[in-house]
């Protein structure tokens, strides 16, 4: 539980003052709607309170001109109440606008039950919840943009450092102490580093993000995404053939080539029976498959320039009995 106070949480009470403030300054009849809109558009991001305010806008405009025509024939009738809000969600249906329903609903009921208590028109009385609408979005978006605005590239930097070594320290306990990796963990960080990227990438920064900046964050997001790869392919051959950590060492193409070309299929001077044949050919070909992916992990890490396990007792490790 964290007992502070959140940088969203202050910027919703300032956004909540200057409307207030605007409201008393332009008189405005109902300064509630717009605090209430201030509040729906505070998002995370400056992105997400964009589309928060767009869809509040179109929902106020469906609700506001439907609930308008409903409260010339008879404001407040239940009957008219209950088939206005079926014609709002029907509307906001067909124009792909789901996420307006429900504040379209509200803004319909808003126009509909208000307006007999204080005899305005009902087009005035809609117009205002739409002016009142677009006020509360408007402070939200410039709070959320100018004051303490979303610091996603520090997270997303804190995000991929932390998985960069993460997929390090996973990388030795396979290679150097034959344990077992965590790959649903390492499952779960990828997935939300990759989710932080794109919030970043598709933010409204204010400060300009150059495309080569982007595209080199997803450069590096892919090979992240390879080594990752790479890695649930080594364990899997690991657990499914028997391969023990040391038993494929880091070789080069040439070397497996020659490796597989090696040893006669002779115990002694009698030939092997095709069944152990077939499996020792298994076996050499799985550990070939084994040590280039430990290689191909091993070179794209140093090319990263993430701590990667010494070479040499890499090398040794071939010593090492047992098997998985």
């Amino acid at each position: 539980m964290s007992w502070g106070i959140g940088l969203r949480n202050i910027k919703t009470g300032i956004a909540i003052c200057i409307c207030l403030l605007i409201a008393v300054i332009f008189k405005l009849n109902s300064p509630f709607y717009a605090a209430i809109a201030t509040i729906i558009s505070m998002e995370n991001t400056i992105t997400n309170s964009f589309a928060a305010g767009r869809h509040r806008t179109m929902g106020t405009l469906v609700g506001a001109l439907i609930g308008a025509c409903f409260a010339f024939v008879d404001p407040g009738n239940v009957l008219l109440c209950a088939i206005g809000v079926v014609i709002v969600i029907y509307v906001c249906n067909l124009l792909h606008w789901n996420k307006s329903v429900s504040i379209g609903c509200i803004v319909f009921l808003a126009v509909m039950l208000n307006l007999g208590s204080n005899g305005a028109n009902p087009w005035a009385y809609g117009l205002h919840r739409i002016i009142d609408t677009l006020i509360g979005i408007s402070v939200a978006v410039a709070v959320n943009y100018l004051i303490f605005p979303p610091r996603l590239e520090e997270r997303l930097e804190q995000k991929r450092v932390a998985f960069a070594e993460r997929l390090s320290t996973e990388f030795k306990k396979i290679t150097e102490r034959g344990e077992t990796a965590d790959l649903p963990g390492l499952r779960a960080e990828l997935i939300s580093l990759e989710q932080a990227f794109e919030q970043w990438k598709n933010e409204i920064h204010p400060r300009k993000v150059t495309s080569q900046a982007t595209n080199q964050t997803a450069e590096v997001l892919a090979s992240y995404r390879h080594i990752y790869e790479h890695l649930v392919i080594m364990q899997r051959l690991r657990e499914e053939l028997g391969i023990s950590a040391g038993k494929a060492d880091l070789v080069t193409g040439a070397e497996q080539a020659e490796s597989s070309e090696s040893s006669l299929p002779t115990v002694g001077p009698f030939p092997m029976e095709d069944s152990q044949l077939e499996r020792q050919r298994l076996n050499e070909q799985s550990e070939i498959v084994y040590s280039y992916h430990r290689t191909w992990i091993y070179q794209e890490l140093r090319r990263q320039g993430l701590p990667v396990p010494d070479l040499q007792t890499l090398q040794s490790a071939r010593s090492k009995p047992g098997r998985i």
